[in-house]
């Protein structure tokens, strides 16, 4: 993969205040312009298991595929249904294993394009100042009854937002979204797991992104998620344009 435009990234985990563990990984490929985030799922060590599972997946196919012409949005779409296949062989030949899967935000960038899958509810955003627009949808069931119009968002906080209907690995085969956007100079990407966005509002995280650099505002938005709650693994990953 090749990029027209200077990125830095940064990234951080965060167990958070409530949970014992930490089921989320990520993914910072500065060389490859690679950037994940997983939020696994599953009893015992199953949610570790399968995040991990589905970034040492990603990094190793774009390691030994980055060079291939086949469209990078192709290449994404592949690698994720080989994260699927390789999360659910492991679920079936360990039975503590079983029913374990991930959401999996993962964006790459080639050329003026960045090229984004989505499984889950996980998100992207991007962030161009001061607007902050949320590019990814979530496969929650509240999500699907939002878009239904069975429910408004007066009404999603009496509903479980973390019953997700769609995850890599926990089926044999998984539907993966894939969607394209043309990169501007300037343009700031966010992805996060939903231990995030479930603490922090949108109009929290725009303002921590005009007002701070990538490091100050990745710490600062884990910061923030743990001090209203911190009920969930906390992962973010920041990255801009140049």
């Amino acid at each position: 993969m090749k990029s027209d435009f200077k990125t830095k990234a940064v990234g951080k985990s965060d167990i958070g205040r409530k949970r014992t563990t930490n089921q989320d990984s990520f993914l910072v490929d500065n060389e490859i312009k690679l950037f994940a985030v997983a939020d696994g799922m599953g009893g015992h060590s199953g949610g570790e298991v399968a995040s991990a599972l589905a970034i040492k997946t990603l990094e190793k196919f774009f390691e030994e595929n980055k060079k291939r012409k086949e469209p990078a949005a192709q290449l994404l779409r592949h690698c994720v249904e080989l994260c699927n296949k390789t999360i659910y062989d492991n679920s079936q030949a360990n039975p503590k294993l079983l029913g374990m899967g991930t959401t999996l935000t993962a964006c790459v960038l080639d050329g003026k394009w960045l090229h984004i899958a989505q499984v889950g509810d996980s998100r992207c955003y991007i962030f161009r100042d001061p607007e902050l627009f949320q590019i990814t949808e979530d496969h929650s069931q509240v999500y699907e009854m939002l878009k239904a119009g069975l429910i408004n968002e007066a009404s999603m906080h009496t509903f479980h937002k973390n019953v997700i209907t769609r995850s890599v690995g926990y089926e044999e085969s998984v539907q993966v979204d894939i969607c394209s956007r043309l990169i501007l100079p300037g343009d700031r990407y966010l992805i996060c797991s939903d231990g995030l966005t479930g603490m922090v509002s949108n109009e929290q995280i725009a303002q921590i992104l005009h007002n701070f650099d990538l490091e100050q505002a990745c710490q600062n938005l884990v910061d923030l998620a743990n001090s209203q709650g911190g009920e969930d693994n906390i992962s973010v990953i920041l990255f801009e344009t140049k």
